[in-house]
């Protein structure tokens, strides 16, 4: 049975439902072990043209009529990129730094990441977003698929008790020198036209178990992973 689609006034019901990340999310429900009754819109964030965020209530419950909570903030996809960078004999990793409003914090430690564009390319965006927040140009061929290698095809759910987003991991490899890692520690880069104000910090590449970060620390445990194999 079809489910029931409402939103709060003002919402562009059609634009929200028709959404990639929407559809995508309504494909991959289990239909059985669940029933999708109704699904709320209570708000929609665009990001230009594209729908950007969205968060909704579902009425859903499984084959037996219990009630499975439903409220969900969908974003999509992501990607996050790993850089190990080599430097006479030891390992280090270019973090960015930026704020995040959630955490309340201005100076927020983490590896790169970017949402996806809607085209399913997962290596291109993690060129992409290297290149607009490290500085790096590589191409798509110089990745390493982490997720897939841990046979994590679809990525990792970080927060699955409320968003529906997935992050596929990628690594890159590169020699440097002292020089090229000075060069780079401290540099300011991002898009400022999304709001990004970054600055980059070099740091040992095991410290990255110690950031207050999921997906650095997801990464590092995938690269370990994937050396071990």
């Amino acid at each position: 049975m079809q489910p029931l689609f409402t939103a709060e006034a003002g919402i562009a019901l059609d634009t929200a439902v028709q959404s990639k990340q929407f559809q995508n999310w309504l494909a991959q429900v289990d239909t059985s072990k669940f029933q999708i009754r109704s699904v709320h819109i209570q708000s929609v964030d665009m990001f230009g043209p594209k729908v950007g965020f969205i968060k909704f209530k579902a009425d859903i419950v499984d084959m037996a009529g219990k009630f499975i909570p439903g409220i969900v903030f969908m974003r999509g996809g992501s990607v996050g990129i790993l850089s190990v960078l080599t430097c006479k004999g030891k390992k280090y990793s270019v973090m960015t730094v930026q704020p995040r409003v959630p955490t309340g914090r201005f100076d927020f430690l983490e590896i790169p990441a970017g949402m996806l564009d809607g085209s399913g390319n997962f290596a291109g965006v993690a060129a992409k977003e290297l290149e607009e927040e490290l500085g790096i140009k590589i191409s798509e061929h110089d990745l390493t698929d982490l997720s897939g290698l841990a046979g994590c095809n679809q990525g990792v759910y970080l927060s699955p008790g409320a968003s529906d987003e997935t992050l596929r991991f990628f690594s890159f490899t590169r020699e440097v020198t002292e020089e090229e890692m000075a060069a780079m520690n401290g540099r300011c880069t991002g898009v400022m036209a999304e709001g990004e104000q970054i600055t980059l910090k070099i740091i040992p590449f095991d410290d990255l178990i110690t950031v207050a970060d999921a997906k650095t620390i997801v990464a590092y445990a995938l690269y370990q992973k994937y050396l071990a194999a």
